[in-house]
C-alpha cells in the first residue's frame, strides 16, 4: 500500500514535510525524605506508593533502622524517597543511633514529607522536631496517615493544630493501608520537585541489594511472630545467598538476640516458631527474587551487639 502524498504550499515548500511536534514535559526529579515518629506508617506508605513490598513494616517500634532510598519513576517524574528510622526519645545506644540516622536523612533533600496520625493535637515530639528544623529550606508537606481510624473530629482538629504551626506548604490526609489520598500525596510532591534528568534507571525501585532486603524480610517475620516477647533489638545477618545446581536460591541467615531466653522464644517448642518464621519469610523472598528458595535460619546469642559500635554501624548506617 502506498502512502498518500499531500501537496504542500508552493509558497512554503517545507510546510507539512516537518510538522510541528510538542516537546515532552520536563521531568521533575528530586530527593524526598519521609520523616515522622515511630509506627506512624512510613514504610507502609512507601510500599503502597511503589506498588510492591520492599520495606519492612511492623507494629513494633523502630522497625526501620537505616536510611533506605526507594525510587518511583513515572513518565513525568522520578522521586527518590529516603525512608528514615522513626523518631522517638531514645533510651539505648541503638535508639540514639536510629534518631541520628533519621536526622541525617534530611541532608540535601528537595521535599520533606512529615507524617503524623490524627491524634487531634500537635504531639510534643513533633513540635520539638519541627522547631529543630525550622531553618530547613525544603518545603515541608504534612501527611496525616491512618485517617480510616480517626474518630469524631480528630482529623479536622489535627489538621487545624498542625496548620497553626505555620510550617507546612500542604496538608494531605491519607490512609496508607487503604490507599486513600496516595495519588494526591504523590502528585502534590511532584509539583514541588525541580526539573532535571533521571538519576536511576526506570526499572530500579530500591538502592539496596537483594541480600539487604532478604535480611529485612526475615527480621520482619521474627517481629510479627514474637511481638510480645522479643524487643526490637533483633538483628539478622545473611551468611550466604547462592544459586544451587538445581536452580534454587540457597540462603542461610542467622538471627541475633541478646539473651538465651530470647533464643528459646524465637525457636519455640519443638522448633515451631523458627519454622513458621522461615515459612513466611520464604514466601516473600521468593516473590522478591522470582525463584524458589531454600532458606535455613539459625538463632545466635550475641549479648553485647546493641552496644558494639561496629555492629551498630552495620545495622543503622546507609
Amino acid at each position: 500500500m502506498r502512502a498518500e502524498l499531500h501537496e504542500s504550499d508552493p509558497a512554503n515548500p517545507s510546510e507539512n514535510l516537518f510538522p510541528e511536534t510538542s516537546a515532552p514535559p520536563p521531568l521533575r526529579v528530586g530527593f524526598v525524605a519521609l520523616l515522622g515518629q515511630t509506627n506512624v506508617g512510613k514504610s507502609t506508605f512507601l510500599n503502597a506508593v511503589l506498588g510492591e513490598k520492599l520495606l519492612i513494616s511492623s507494629d513494633k517500634p523502630q522497625a526501620t533502622r537505616s536510611r533506605i532510598r526507594c525510587v518511583l519513576t513515572r513518565d513525568d517524574a522520578q522521586i527518590i524517597f529516603v525512608d528514615t528510622p522513626g523518631l522517638h526519645r531514645p533510651k539505648t545506644k541503638l535508639g540514639q543511633r536510629l534518631v541520628r540516622e533519621a536526622r541525617r536523612g534530611l541532608r540535601g533533600i528537595d521535599v520533606l514529607l512529615y507524617m503524623v496520625e490524627p491524634w487531634g493535637h500537635v504531639d510534643g515530639l513533633d513540635r520539638q522536631t519541627l522547631e529543630e528544623f525550622a531553618d530547613l529550606e525544603a518545603p515541608v508537606l504534612l501527611l496525616v496517615n491512618k485517617i480510616d481510624r480517626a474518630r469524631g473530629n480528630a482529623l479536622e482538629e489535627t489538621l487545624l493544630a498542625y496548620n497553626d504551626l505555620g510550617r507546612f506548604a500542604e496538608l494531605i490526609p491519607i490512609s496508607a493501608t487503604k490507599g486513600t489520598g496516595i495519588d494526591d500525596a504523590i502528585n502534590t510532591t511532584v509539583s514541588y520537585l525541580p526539573t532535571g534528568a533521571a538519576i536511576f534507571p526506570s526499572d530500579v525501585k530500591c538502592d539496596r541489594p537483594p541480600e539487604f532486603l532478604v535480611e529485612e524480610i526475615v527480621r520482619e517475620k521474627a517481629y510479627h511472630l514474637t511481638y510480645q516477647e522479643i524487643p526490637y533489638s533483633v538483628a539478622v545477618r545473611l551468611k550466604w545467598l547462592r544459586e544451587r545446581e538445581d536452580g534454587l536460591a540457597e540462603i542461610k541467615a542467622e538471627i541475633l538476640v541478646e539473651r538465651e531466653s530470647q533464643k528459646g522464644i524465637l525457636i519455640g517448642k519443638s522448633g515451631r516458631t523458627i519454622k513458621r518464621i522461615g515459612s513466611l519469610a520464604r514466601e516473600d523472598i521468593e516473590r522478591l527474587l522470582g525463584r524458589k528458595v531454600f532458606l535455613e535460619l539459625i538463632v545466635q546469642v550475641s549479648p553485647s551487639w546493641t552496644r558494639d559500635d561496629a555492629q551498630l554501624r552495620r545495622e543503622t548506617e546507609a
